[in-house]
């Protein structure tokens, strides 16, 4: 089943959420660039890789598992208060299941399974109780689109390892059983080939991803969840590393992480991973994934677009942050000391 062609990440917003399709016409690189930022009004979506399961219960805990540890990373940004405990004492995990009790009782949570997961995120670790897959996934969906105040969780299934033909209809099942209860799959190019029960839809890019040749894509670490706005992502080593690092400098006050920006109609919408706005400075870490013909050329066109709006633009490799954090620290600070000096001599 085919359905009609559409374009750009606002087209990626309209796909369902809560049923399986195939998504084609971009590749998986694309797509991930098309998401990023989100558009306003699409679901959170999570890439991931297919597990190597045998069954489809198996298929389908390992997701959960994979959808449960992202939820602990992402915390405190789907409880409400949740930010203001910081310990693991018996009071704050007692205090920690009231907010999340509190919290269920004027939403669509299940109190229990979201009190459980919320003391795991406190104290760092996997739950002890077990509830049945139907409350996992439907609990998960809740507490990662809340995460991000979305409405609703995509899986976006990456294509770039193949599953054996035995295994396909056994993968299937277990994404369809997702679907039905509340966590919708996309699947990308050359996922399930031979599985035709599900329909496709032909989605476009922007002109700029356009690339004539795509570019391999770095294996993804089974799940990748976007950058959750306002904080250092909580799965990237150099922006753990950096936050930490500025923590420690004066200097460096006045600093937002993850933050989009949209100067005008016009402009494309820009998530920038750490911005001073009052100095207009921005800096970017670059992991593997940048060196793609679909990454490099999507950040031309963000770096020209910052530019022309006065931004000064830091870029740093990953393996830099992690590597050389003093150097980075002195290139940081060089950079603001000269932007704050041009504007105390212009005011």
């Amino acid at each position: 089943m085919r359905g009609a062609a559409c374009r750009g990440s606002s087209a990626l917003a309209a796909l369902p959420r809560t049923a399986v399709v195939r998504v084609t016409g971009a590749s998986v690189q694309q797509l991930t660039l098309s998401l990023d930022p989100l558009p306003p009004d699409a679901p959170v979506v999570i890439r991931c890789s297919v597990p190597v399961s045998s069954s489809a219960s198996a298929v389908v805990a390992d997701l959960l598992d994979r959808l449960e540890t992202a939820a602990i990373q992402l915390f405190p940004a789907w409880l409400p208060d949740g930010d203001t405990l910081s310990t693991a004492s018996n009071l704050d995990r007692t205090v920690v299941r009231m907010f999340a009790r509190r919290h269920a009782a004027n939403s669509e949570h299940f109190g229990p399974f979201l009190a459980d997961v919320a003391e795991a995120a406190l104290l760092g670790r996997a739950r002890f109780e077990r509830f049945p897959p139907e409350i996992r996934a439907r609990g998960l969906a809740r507490i990662l689109a809340d995460a991000y105040h979305r409405d609703g969780l995509v899986l976006l299934i990456d294509g770039s390892a193949e599953v054996d033909d035995d295994r396909q209809d056994v993968v299937a099942v277990a994404f369809a059983w997702l679907a039905d209860h509340g966590i919708g799959v996309w699947l990308t190019h050359g996922v399930l080939r031979s599985v035709d029960r599900f329909p496709t839809t032909v989605v476009g890019v922007t002109s700029y991803l356009e690339v004539p040749t795509p570019t391999a894509q770095p294996d993804v670490t089974f799940i990748a969840i976007p950058a959750p706005l306002g904080k250092p992502h909580p799965l990237s080593q150099a922006e753990q590393r950096l936050a930490r690092a500025l923590e420690r400098c004066e200097w460096a006050e006045g600093r937002h992480w993850n933050q989009v920006r949209s100067e005008s109609s016009l402009a494309p919408t820009i998530r920038v991973d750490l911005i001073w706005p009052a100095e207009r400075c921005i800096v970017e870490h670059d992991g593997p994934d940048h060196r793609t013909a679909e990454k490099y050329a999507a950040d031309r066109v963000r770096d020209n677009a910052l530019a022309l709006e006065g931004f000064r633009i830091l870029r740093f490799t990953n393996d830099q942050v992690t590597g050389d954090i003093t150097w980075v620290l002195d290139v940081i600070k060089r950079m603001l000391t000269k932007l704050r000096h041009e504007e105390g001599k212009s005011s």
